[in-house]
């Protein structure tokens, strides 16, 4: 599997995910988003680390937007964790803590679509076959490393 059909693998568990979480009886969301969050904090840090800081490097002149996504990425994801963080200090069973959830879904969801329409396409004309699946390898073997520890705990 190349890297750009596992980020979309991920990104349609990620979904069904939250779609699972939002219609969630109020008792019973916490649990959910709580298997939820670690998979999302994962996928981003391996996007980053196997994906878009080497490709920042690889596109150099050739991609400005390319070039400049990692920084927009880091942007995107400091904006989500805030909301993350505003979220622990609410209860999941509370009208607060769904608001937040569903700003974090539409940020996500944008970022999805922006990722999938425009930035994924470009990778394919900056790296060639034998590069995607190599990324979509290493991006499989670092998710099994993150996710095992968090497994543990």
């Amino acid at each position: 599997m190349d890297a750009i059909q596992f980020l979309k693998q991920e990104h349609e568990k990620a979904k069904a995910a939250f779609g699972k979480v939002l219609k969630a009886a109020p008792d019973t969301r916490g649990e959910l988003w709580a298997a939820l969050q670690p998979e999302l904090e994962v996928h981003e840090q391996i996007e980053d680390e196997a994906v878009y800081e080497p490709l920042a490097h690889d596109a150099g002149k050739t991609d400005s937007k390319l070039a400049e996504w990692q920084e927009k990425h880091q942007d995107e994801v400091d904006k989500v964790e805030g909301l993350i963080e505003a979220m622990a200090a609410l209860e999941p069973e509370h009208a607060p803590w769904l608001t937040k959830l569903k700003a974090v879904h539409a940020s996500l969801e944008s970022h999805i679509r922006e990722e999938e329409q425009e930035i994924f396409p470009r990778i394919t004309k900056v790296w060639d076959e034998k590069k995607l699946k190599q990324v979509g390898a290493d991006l499989k073997e670092l998710k099994a490393k993150k996710l095992k520890p968090a497994a543990v705990r």
